[in-house]
């Protein structure tokens, strides 16, 4: 009986939970952050990788500001199944600024290296996107337990791979798939604001 009730309450959980990022803010967070990469290809400027960065700090005040007033604040348990989450994503993040970082090491020196994988890198930068974009929508989808970012995962290696075999720039599948999470984010975004109006004043989340 216990234990049926437990796993009721996890079920509970899991719906408030999934129920809580149907908001698409990370959809449009993200989105926006890949077309930044694609507008960054296109002018060659590191700008636009400094908007990217910081359009991840814009999460939490879109948060506080469309998600907290329609549901209210709610801490979730960060322990899953045994997994502390937090822990799960420092360990995940950190896989893939590592990734990156060792990529673009082997991408940008020695210019001169007769390496087979590095020569067949900076010849097909496509597909190490389609890579780091697999394993990093992976490692979020994990983590944070959202079905739609296996299938950004899947999205990205699919633009990423096509682009390379159509011999496409760069920048076009990003802004592709940029696009495409943005859309799907603002389709979220219209159906919340729909199905959640805003609370009466004096019930919307923490004082």
């Amino acid at each position: 009986m216990i234990m049926s009730q437990s796993a009721d309450f996890r079920k509970l959980e899991q719906k408030a939970y999934l129920s809580y990022h149907q908001d698409g803010l990370i959809d449009l967070i993200i989105g926006s952050i890949v077309l930044c990469i694609a507008i960054s290809e296109v002018t060659d400027s590191s700008i636009w990788n400094l908007i990217a960065l910081l359009l991840i700090f814009a999460y939490m005040p879109l948060k506080r500001r469309i998600t907290f007033p329609r549901l209210g604040y709610v801490k979730f348990n960060v322990k899953r199944g045994g997994v502390n989450m937090r822990l799960a994503g420092v360990v995940a993040i950190g896989v893939l600024v590592i990734s990156l970082v060792s990529i673009l090491v082997l991408l940008l020196s020695g210019k001169s290296s007769s390496s087979p994988l590095i020569l067949a890198m900076r010849q097909s930068p496509l597909l190490v996107y389609a890579l780091l974009g697999f394993i990093g929508f992976g490692l979020a989808g994990l983590v944070l337990r959202l079905p739609r970012l296996f299938l950004y995962a899947l999205l990205s290696l699919a633009m990423m791979i096509s682009g390379h075999l159509l011999n496409l720039p760069p920048w076009l599948p990003f802004l592709l798939l940029g696009g495409t999470i943005l859309a799907i984010g603002a389709v979220l975004l219209i159906g919340f604001l729909r199905r959640y109006p805003i609370a009466e004043e004096g019930n919307n989340g923490p004082q």
